[in-house]
């Protein structure tokens, strides 16, 4: 399968490393009780670029119907590594041009994974399959970065991570502000030939977000800057933004 989103797809090799790139699992622990206290009880979940599974799992570990649809086979493969019983019900696809066919009383993109729709048309596709496929009364979860502080980098910054006790991980983020696209590139050191991956970002401001939302047919309810429900102010640094179908907007079964 073809997927317009080629360039932010993680492979084997990030795949296996994924959940170590992002050790969170604080933070987990808080989305996932955010988001279980947004669903009905024995509710549904659909979660957009449900990657290894790190949010759906623990919430199918509710009680919920969980649901997820990821444009990596091997991001797949590590989320069934995670849930042998198959308690999430995964598709392989892009999220930002095909749905489900059904309706979810929550739908979740998290942890910046918007960002990788590197056009506004992807990014307005990305929202209204999200309005499309939430049920009456149902509510959106984006959770994104604030850009502002990237914005103005003026040269390519460079960071390590330490994966484990004998890999490490060397990125290079560079931005193109007239595009407002970052270009992130992670080197794998561990012991065998360095191997070099790139990922394109599109990023946008919350209020480009909340704009394209509302031509999308969807209109905010909440923002937080945390998943702890932090209030969101000037100096957040993220955001965790609800969104509801707006029915009297003229937009909302636009295609």
């Amino acid at each position: 399968m073809t997927t317009t989103l080629g360039n932010a797809l993680y492979d084997q090799k990030l795949a296996s490393v994924y959940d170590r790139m992002y050790p969170i699992g604080h933070d987990t622990e808080q989305a996932v009780a955010f988001v279980a206290a947004l669903t009905p009880p024995g509710g549904s979940v659909l979660e957009l670029g449900v990657g290894t599974g790190r949010i759906a799992v623990p919430l199918a570990g509710h009680g919920f119907t969980v649901h997820g649809i990821d444009g990596s086979e091997p991001m797949l493969a590590e989320l069934r590594a995670r849930d042998p019983q198959g308690t999430v019900t995964t598709r392989l696809g892009d999220f930002t041009r095909e749905g489900t066919g059904r309706t979810f009383d929550t739908v979740t993109l998290v942890l910046n994974t918007f960002f990788v729709a590197v056009t506004k048309e992807q990014q307005v596709g990305c929202l209204r399959l999200a309005r499309e496929q939430l049920a009456p009364g149902g509510r959106f979860v984006l959770e994104a970065f604030d850009p502002a502080p990237y914005h103005h980098m003026e040269k390519p910054d460079h960071s390590m991570r330490h994966l484990d006790e004998r890999s490490i991980m060397l990125d290079t983020l560079t931005v193109d502000r007239s595009q407002q696209l970052m270009l992130s590139t992670h080197t794998i050191i561990d012991g065998g030939a360095p191997e070099t991956r790139e990922h394109l970002l599109r990023y946008a401001f919350p209020f480009e977000i909340d704009l394209l939302a509302e031509l999308s047919g969807l209109r905010l309810v909440e923002r937080t800057e945390d998943w702890a429900g932090t209030p969101y102010t000037s100096s957040s640094l993220r955001h965790v933004s609800v969104y509801e179908a707006d029915p009297d907007s003229p937009w909302g079964g636009c295609r």
